[in-house]
Parts: C-alpha cells; structure tokens; sequence
C-alpha cells in the first residue's frame, strides 16, 4: 500500500534534488573554460627569416689577379657567386669564383675558389722598367699570356646587410703560355737558326685578396 506525499514533503524533495544538480553543473564549466583558455601555437621569433637572393658588385685586389670588378650573385645564404674582369701590369683578364660561408658570425669564415686569364701581352715594356734599358731579342718576349686557378680561405666582416669587407690567403697555380720563345732561345744559344714551338710554364705561388662586397636585394 502506498503512502501519499503531502504537498510539503514534495516541495522539500524537489528542493533536495535541484541542490544535488548544481554541483555537477557547476564542475563541468571549470573544464569547459580551461578547453577555451588553451594557448595556441606560436611562431619563433629567434628564427632567421627566409633568405632572399642579392645582388651586388666586388672591388679587390690581390695576386695574382692584380686590381679586379666583378658583377655578383648571393643566391643562397652560404653562397656567393661572381664574374667579372681583371687589370694588372701585365694586361686585362676575366675570371669568376665562388665563395663559401660556413658559418654567420660576426666575423665570418670563407672558402674562396677562383679561376682566370689574363689575355696576352707584351711582356717587353715591363722588363725594360725594371732593367732601366730598352730591353733585347732575349727579353723581350711578346704574345704572353696566363691562366691561374685559385682557393684561399679568409675571413669576412659585415657592418651592415649591405656592407663586406673581407680577405683571405691561400695558394694559386699558374700556367704561362709564351706565344714567341725562339727570340729568347736564339738570342741565349747564339744560333739564329733555332726554331721553337710555343713554350707553357707551370707554377705554383701564394694568393692573396683583399677587397670590398657591396649588396643589393
């Protein structure tokens, strides 16, 4: 048999049951603020920025190119690229190189590799300066010529992003193309009848380079 409620008893236990609700109300919205408080994800601001190819122009000088321009691309962040022309004493050349850069730093290494030729010249003028007389069949050696190879390491300094200084030390080899020699060969044997082919002289000597970069993005 079953005992009625009374209106009052119903009041209380509907009072009861909506205090029993709350709590699990009130407990689900900590972990729903927490799932909107989640940090995003954020860029690094430390990193480099992508890397833009650059422009430029070089001036230099050194041994064995003597005073040189050159035209120059920075494709990637470690690599340089160049071309250009040469002048020394002897006459006017072309050559191109690359440079390497390990490493950015406030002074930064480099490996530098280059190779050129300095077209043919007369080698008389310059002989005769230095002896202080016209110069003989024997010096004066015409149609004179020379390529070289190059690699030096070095170090360079950018005060700005636009600005290099750099220089570097390493070895060079040299192959000389003498066009005339029989003047020389003759005038040494005493025998006008001499007759020579043209003679190639390979040599080894230090290379050295200092010069100024200026960039353009």
């Amino acid at each position: 048999m079953t005992t009625p409620i009374s209106p009052k008893s119903a009041r209380m236990l509907a009072c009861m049951l909506a205090l029993g609700a709350v709590p699990s109300v009130q407990a689900q919205e900590p972990e729903e603020e927490e799932a909107e408080e989640a940090p995003t994800p954020q860029t690094d601001a430390s990193l480099a920025p992508p890397w833009k190819p650059r422009f430029g122009a070089v001036l230099d000088v050194g041994a064995p190119t003597g005073v040189g321009v050159s035209a120059l691309v920075h494709p990637l962040r470690w690599l340089r690229v160049q071309l250009g022309a040469t002048r020394n004493t002897l006459g006017f050349g072309v050559r191109g190189g690359t440079s390497i850069i390990p490493l950015e730093l406030f002074i930064s290494p480099t490996l530098d590799l280059e190779v050129g030729h300095v077209f043919k010249a007369d080698y008389g003028k310059l002989l005769s300066q230095w002896k202080d007389a016209p110069t003989t069949s024997a010096t004066n050696l015409r149609e004179v010529g020379y390529s070289y190879g190059s690699a030096s390491l070095g170090l360079q300094f950018s005060p700005s992003a636009y600005v290099t200084l750099f220089g570097g030390v390493g070895i060079s080899a040299w192959s000389f193309q003498v066009g005339e020699a029989k003047d020389f060969i003759r005038d040494a044997e005493s025998d006008p009848d001499i007759t020579a082919k043209p003679v190639t002289i390979n040599l080894t000597s230090p290379a050295l380079r200092l010069g100024l970069l200026v960039s353009f993005e």
